[in-house]
């Protein structure tokens, strides 16, 4: 049983388990509620810009603070970059 639902799902999850260090955060999540802030919220954005190739991805992490919602979204903006 995993806990993702797509590729997505565990790439935005195990970025952020990374730069929070805690291994035990899951999908359902929210960004800021398990220690994420505008500065770690910029390392994310990064991270994922560098992985995904798309921009501005730092607003969208802020304005998406549950995990689900972010992958959702960011799975939007791959499928159909600006």
């Amino acid at each position: 049983m995993t806990e993702f639902r797509n590729p997505m799902d565990e790439l935005v999850v195990g970025k952020v388990r990374d730069l929070l260090g805690n291994p035990d955060i899951a999908i359902s999540d929210d960004f800021l509620a398990v220690g994420g802030n505008s500065i770690v919220a910029v390392r994310l954005a990064q991270a994922l810009r560098e992985e995904l190739g798309v921009a501005r991805i730092t607003g969208v992490v802020l304005k998406n603070p549950v995990l689900s919602d972010l992958s959702d979204v960011l799975s939007t903006m791959v499928a159909s970059p600006a």
